[in-house]
């Protein structure tokens, strides 16, 4: 289940991305830079900035692709003093 938050009517061509298929929905969805634009049955389009998950995690649409990849942080040895130094 997934809830999404910030959308608005989009009035422009179909955009570049990445097809999402969506369960229930007549055409796939299409993973923008922008967000998630997904198609109402009238064809008109949606752009659906934000993603929330089941477990209470929100993300931005256009980082769905990306959701499960995680960065790690490295700091410098002048970057771990003054972490430590707030901590």
């Amino acid at each position: 289940v997934v809830t999404f938050y910030g959308s608005s009517l989009l009035d422009a061509s179909v955009p570049a991305g990445q097809e999402l298929t969506i369960k229930g929905a007549s055409r796939p969805g299409i993973v923008t830079k922008n967000g998630l634009v997904v198609f109402g049955n009238d064809g008109k389009m949606v752009l659906v900035r934000n993603l929330q998950f089941e477990d209470g995690k929100m993300i931005p649409a256009s980082k769905y692709f990306f959701a499960d990849e995680t960065t790690a942080l490295e700091l410098t040895e002048e970057e771990k003093k003054i972490a430590e130094d707030i901590r």
